[in-house]
């Protein structure tokens, strides 16, 4: 992370144009804090592609609270978190405006077609990266498959940092030794377990069944499309990393640096077997236009 300038105030009528007026038409969704809205707004050449969060007061947005999310968030910085422009506190609105990824969110995808095995570890692995590479400084306390934003080329966004917590400095020594912590909603163990629920969620397009004391992790039905694509090495490591994320005791559950290292392996078991077909397929269709290749099937005993 480092720290950006700060994201400039938008006036609330520049974000009404760009909203049409929070038309209907231009609605997202309804998340945790507020109302999601798409737009348009002009920028230094051209128009950008924003997304609008119009934070409900019902949800305890005081002065002070909003301006340090506010600065939280400008000090935000990596290439698979979602940009944040500026925010708007006006008549009586509360709004921060992040640019829009032109694909949605990954949970509009994980029960089509677009997305292959392969892609869905490199998302996760990039969305890992991103929660080790903060969690000295913030938990993000809200991490979704609708949190995460997806570009034209479909890499991965972090989305919906207004949940997130910001360690006071007194903790930040000890938690560079030790994640252990009886408040587990403070620390980076509660985003150890959204993510657990992602990975799940990723592999099977539903998540997992919730009881009175604990999250149950039955294995679902992998889609048969992406079945045929998994190097089931890899994929035995994937769901142990999800038991893992997902322990009933927070102490021992992985660190994200622990998970990053997991998935990496994960994704090179993955690489090398779609590697290793891409071969053979290759090197069977030159078998087959090759009419000097002579098999060895030619020679066995009759």
């Amino acid at each position: 992370m480092t720290n950006r300038p700060f994201p400039r105030k938008i006036g609330l009528k520049e974000i009404v144009s760009a909203t049409n007026n929070f038309n209907d038409e231009n609605f997202i969704r309804e998340g945790g804090f507020g109302k999601d809205y798409k737009g348009k707004m002009v920028g230094s050449e051209q128009f950008i592609n924003i997304c609008v969060r119009r934070l409900n007061h019902k949800y305890g947005q005081e002065d002070i609270e909003f301006q340090t999310k506010i600065s939280m968030l400008s000090s935000l910085e990596h290439k698979n978190i979602i940009p944040f422009l500026g925010f708007c506190d006006e008549d009586n609105e509360k709004i921060i405006v992040y640019e829009h990824a032109v694909r949605g969110s990954l949970d509009q995808h994980l029960n089509g077609p677009n997305l292959t095995w392969f892609q869905r570890l490199k998302i996760c692995l990039d969305v890992a990266r991103v929660l080790s590479s903060i969690h000295y400084d913030v938990v993000h306390c809200d991490i979704n498959s609708s949190n995460i934003f997806l570009d034209k080329d479909w890499e991965p966004k972090i989305f919906g940092f207004e949940h997130s917590t910001k360690y006071p400095q007194s903790w930040r020594h000890r938690l560079l030794f030790s994640h252990h912590s009886n408040n587990t909603y403070m620390t980076p163990t509660y985003d150890v377990y959204c993510f657990g629920v992602l990975l799940f969620e990723v592999l099977y397009g539903i998540k997992p069944v919730k009881t009175q004391h604990c999250v149950k992790v039955e294995h679902g039905i992998i889609n048969p499309k992406l079945w045929k694509q998994m190097d089931r090495q890899s994929l035995t490591r994937f769901t142990k990393i999800i038991d893992n994320c997902l322990n009933e005791d927070p102490v021992q559950r992985p660190t994200m640096d622990q998970i990053v290292k997991e998935l990496e392996d994960v994704f090179e078991l993955q690489w090398k077997h779609e590697n290793l077909e891409h071969s053979t397929d290759a090197d069977a269709d030159a078998d087959k236009d090759d009419p000097m290749k002579v098999k060895e099937n030619d020679f066995s005993p009759q």
